[in-house]
């Protein structure tokens, strides 16, 4: 028999549709989530609804506006009852569980799901530190997206807690289908932006300061001085869309650089099949899932030393980590990369995937250990 369990969760997000599907197989699981979309994201709902595996139910506001402050969580486990609960980070609906569990005596186990990368898990403020230590001396567990933060907590957080690690990937099965029906929209795309014999730098995010696009076009600015065979496309929307064009003016690169707006679906897709190498420059990250994205699609990956997902490049194999705080470990990055790629041909065709872990064998390893837990 499955066990029964509940996911809180802030909100549903394409990135996380695969491992709450898989979660929903294992366990007889109910879900609740506190927001429509992720702060400070948005996608299209109908088609992420069309993906899931379960039925979504969303919890109420926070009580006097707090937003953590869930008080109808204590209903959602007082109506039924669960073998495990999941939760999100270190936080006050964190700490509604725990107080639940220990005055109604429940025999539940709790886990979070932290998406900390290394350096927030070092440099956590107060209260956060203080919900951590709280949580951390009486759940059963926190997964880890970041392999180097999971190492970390191994290292110096001594505590009842026990710490599994999960990176934020999604299934190369279905992630790839997807890719391979948007070629004919890739090669429409191509052909209509006369990108044959390009070779192809690419971004996706959203255009805000954290994602730190303008080193990225002041390093493109210096490749474009060696070579003319190159483009930047930059997939997103944000405040400094119009400052970013200024500057892409001022580099005299504007001519190269293509400013799409925000894709989803197969637009998205039909991008990802256009680049050759893509590039995550943020100075900050927890831990950045179109780096997962990218290198499925084929994309040789050079990502900030700052984003958690650089557990997932391996060095000049898949790509390359790089400090964004040296402008000329991005540029050689690139000319490395720009070296080892291809141009875009009319003959477009779906790029080897990149991922160095399948979805397939790091859940299956996951959810072993998670059941294996005592």
């Amino acid at each position: 028999m499955k066990k029964r369990a509940v996911i809180f969760h802030p909100a549903i997000a394409p990135y996380r549709i695969d491992f709450f599907n898989s979660l929903s197989e294992t366990f007889d699981a109910s879900f609740y989530f506190e927001f429509e979309d992720p702060l400070e994201q948005s996608f299209d709902k109908e088609k992420m609804r069309r993906r899931l595996a379960f039925m979504p139910m969303f919890l109420r506001p926070g009580f006097c506006g707090v937003k953590n402050l869930r008080l109808d969580v204590w209903k959602v486990l007082s109506i039924s009852s669960f073998d495990v609960v999941l939760i999100s980070e270190y936080n006050l609906l964190g700490l509604l569980v725990l107080l639940h569990k220990w005055l109604f005596r429940k025999r539940v186990k709790i886990y979070t799901i932290c998406d900390d990368n290394v350096d927030m898990a070092k440099s956590v403020g107060i209260i956060k530190k203080f919900t951590r230590f709280i949580l951390l001396n009486f759940i059963d567990g926190t997964i880890l997206a970041d392999k180097k933060a999971f190492d970390w907590y191994r290292e110096h957080l001594f505590y009842k807690a026990r710490y599994f690690y999960f990176p934020i990937i999604q299934s190369e099965e279905n992630f790839r289908k997807n890719l391979e029906r948007a070629l004919p929209r890739s090669r429409q795309i191509l052909k209509e932006s006369f990108l044959q014999d390009k070779k192809a730098i690419l971004f996706v995010g959203r255009l805000v300061k954290v994602k730190n696009i303008s080193l990225l076009l002041d390093c493109y600015a210096q490749i474009c001085l060696k070579m003319k065979n190159v483009v930047l496309i930059v997939v997103g929307e944000g405040d400094l869309e119009d400052e970013l064009r200024r500057q892409a003016d001022e580099l005299h690169i504007s001519d190269s650089v293509f400013f799409v707006g925000k894709k989803e679906g197969e637009e998205l897709m039909a991008f990802y099949n256009l680049g050759a190498i893509f590039v995550l420059p943020s100075t900050y990250e927890p831990f950045g899932a179109v780096v997962n994205e990218a290198l499925l699609a084929g994309c040789y990956t050079l990502c900030s030393s700052c984003a958690g997902a650089s557990c997932l490049i391996q060095e000049d194999e898949n790509g390359n980590c790089f400090s964004v705080n040296n402008p000329e470990d991005l540029i050689t990055r690139l000319q490395y990369a720009l070296s080892i790629v291809e141009p875009l041909t009319e003959e477009l065709t779906l790029k080897e995937n990149r991922m160095a872990l399948s979805y397939e064998e790091q859940y299956s390893r996951f959810v072993y250990e998670f059941l294996e837990d005592k």
